[in-house]
């Protein structure tokens, strides 16, 4: 799902903060939590597959890991090892992830993936033209930052917001560590289009509840940098977890404490999984068109450039520039944009 351009001379509503919600307010609805047989339910009208014809989709089970050729999957009360076949094997990373609603034989080998309601992915990073996945079938993505250990690094901020939105979940920002920095003025700017902003101490318990309120009764995954403390506020969360964690290195950045996604039953239909720390996080299938939608704070102004089509890197007379230089539009936002549009044409060349 993503934000469509209006055309030119309709009337732009404020892109700070309504266009956003009515994203995130659709996704919502459609991505209700509901029980597994209810979730089942919704998804039958997907089911074109005639091998899956007959088949009792209430049986479906939840990736909770995968190994080489290998999964863990809960199903019916109980954690299962399952098997997972040469031809999805292969392709693994691209075509099987935690949270996956899964079908399997009497042998425990899968047998068939069940169509998606949302995905977290990225390219390969060896190779770009293939997908990695992250998560299926999540609700809420949590991009985890903190302002000073590490130090915040906006433009992944705007790269997680990328992909979650085009990828079919609910943003949301949680800045751990606040014990530390109770500065969220950089962080502004994400409230301002919409999207939620927690701030919450691991050490403390403070915002805890928040964050509780804000998972609670959903599929969600935490994303960011490593060293933020992603398994830190799972086990804060639920401390019969007991996830590892790590400290910092003496350069500031984080210890892959986590080296695979999980997922995390907390209770009461909460599911949580727990991503690997990253660093850079490069954008699957992204154009031109998709990355201008994905600054949606750009269209009123884009209302007003000289050009139909001006993509606010070169033009004359671009109303989203002119804002930039005005302080009206983030300089931040749009210099990330700039990098990404650069990318795009490096890519093509």
């Amino acid at each position: 799902m993503s934000l469509r351009k209006r055309g030119r001379g309709t009337r732009a509503k404020s892109a700070r903060g309504e266009e956003w919600d009515e994203l995130h307010d659709e996704a919502a609805r459609e991505r209700r939590r509901a029980r597994p047989s209810e979730q089942i339910d919704a998804l039958r009208h997907l089911f074109d597959d005639p091998a899956l014809a007959g088949v009792d989709l209430a049986a479906a089970a939840v990736v909770i890991s995968v190994t080489s050729a290998r999964c863990r999957v809960f199903h019916d009360g109980r954690e299962l090892d399952c098997i997972v076949p040469p031809e999805i094997a292969a392709r693994q990373k691209s075509a099987l992830a935690v949270g996956d609603r899964v079908l399997f034989d009497d042998a425990l080998r899968i047998s068939a993936i069940l169509p998606r309601r949302s995905v977290l992915s990225r390219p390969d990073p060896l190779n770009p033209h293939l997908q990695r996945l992250i998560a299926a079938n999540i609700d809420v993505v949590a991009n985890v930052v903190s302002t000073k250990s590490p130090p915040l690094r906006p433009r992944l901020i705007d790269r997680f917001l990328i992909a979650i939105q085009r990828g079919g979940a609910a943003p949301l920002i949680v800045v751990n560590k606040i014990d530390l920095d109770r500065d969220l003025t950089p962080l502004r700017v994400y409230e301002e289009l919409g999207v939620p902003v927690i701030g919450c101490s691991t050490k403390s318990g403070e915002g805890l509840d928040a964050l509780r309120a804000a998972v609670s009764g959903k599929t969600s995954a935490l994303v960011g940098h490593s060293g933020v403390g992603k398994s830190s506020i799972l086990n804060a969360l639920d401390e019969r977890l007991q996830i590892a964690t790590g400290d910092l290195h003496r350069r500031g950045t984080g210890r892959h404490t986590t080296t695979s996604s999980t997922l995390h039953d907390l209770g009461g239909g909460t599911l949580i999984v727990d991503t690997p720390g990253i660093r850079e996080l490069g954008l699957w299938d992204l154009t031109p068109r998709t990355l201008r939608e994905s600054f949606p704070e750009f269209d009123e102004a884009a209302e007003l450039c000289r050009f139909n089509d001006c993509t606010h890197l070169h033009e004359p007379a671009c109303e989203a520039k002119q804002r930039v230089e005005r302080g009206e539009l983030s300089r931040a936002r749009y210099d990330t944009y700039v990098r990404l549009m650069e990318d795009l044409s490096c890519e093509k060349r």
